[in-house]
């Protein structure tokens, strides 16, 4: 099995495909890659899309062998981690800390392990990985959380092959959101360098905050409240940065 990786690794966060491994459509076309076969590939992406509408995929579980094809769960699941820095609190080295952005759509993603109880004995895997007991599928013992409590824990205990669990594929809503949080992670990092000056120019990197601060949501879902305004005061906090650097990079 290959190892589990952060989305976007080396790619360029202002890169219109950064992270698009993570979402729904990647997993459209991992099920259709890995399956074999015309009329095969239909009925996967049938039952992918079928399956896509379960609240909780623990449902699926049918309490016996077989049950929805591997090339099926993995267009429902990513091995792919998120990379959460852009939502973690800022540490004491300014440099490549965290902006502590709202987690907003990304909140409740869904990701599902084989035991996310560190008191309980046994590593939590993800259930597409080899060591996990009912491997390439999700059944009705496994855990679900959310991003939002991963956030919020210290205390887990995962397998360091899989990275101890699968996350759900985000909706274009949340890959939309994580990747604007990356650019505006990146454009905070700039900014908070040695000089103080934006590796880009200053110029540019106003005009790409002036395009984050009218981010919303690609379909109805809600955003709003206290997400919202520290989204907007992230983005007037550091467009202020940048308007002090580009007068600084200014002839006199």
């Amino acid at each position: 099995m290959r190892a589990t990786q952060l989305p976007g690794r080396g790619q360029d966060v202002h890169d219109p495909h950064f992270g698009e491994s993570l979402g729904l459509a990647e997993g459209r076309h991992r099920t259709l890659r890995q399956t074999y076969g015309t009329e095969a590939g239909q009925l996967n992406l049938r039952l992918l899309a079928l399956a896509r509408g379960a609240h909780d995929l623990r449902s699926l579980d049918a309490g016996r062998p077989g049950g929805l094809p591997i090339e099926v769960w993995h267009g429902l699941l990513t091995e792919d981690r998120l990379n959460l820095a852009p939502f973690r609190k800022p540490g004491s080295n300014r440099r490549g800390s965290g902006s502590a952005l709202p987690l907003g759509p990304l909140a409740a993603v869904q990701l599902y392990t084989t035991n996310a109880n560190p008191l309980i004995e046994g590593k939590g895997h993800s259930p597409l990985c080899r060591h996990a007991q009912h491997s390439a599928a999700v059944v009705r013992g496994d855990d679900l959380l959310a991003v939002a409590d991963l956030m919020a824990r210290t205390d887990s205990d995962w397998c360091s092959k899989c990275g101890g669990y699968a996350l759900r594929r985000l909706t274009d809503t949340q890959l939309s959101y994580y990747r604007a949080a990356h650019r505006l992670h990146d454009i905070k990092e700039q900014l908070h360098n040695q000089t103080g000056i934006p590796d880009a120019d200053p110029s540019a990197v106003i005009a790409s905050l002036d395009e984050l601060a009218t981010w919303q949501p690609v379909d109805e879902a809600k955003w709003g409240g206290s997400d919202s305004w520290q989204w907007q005061e992230t983005v007037r906090e550091l467009t202020r940065m940048a308007a002090r650097s580009h007068a600084v990079t200014m002839p006199s």
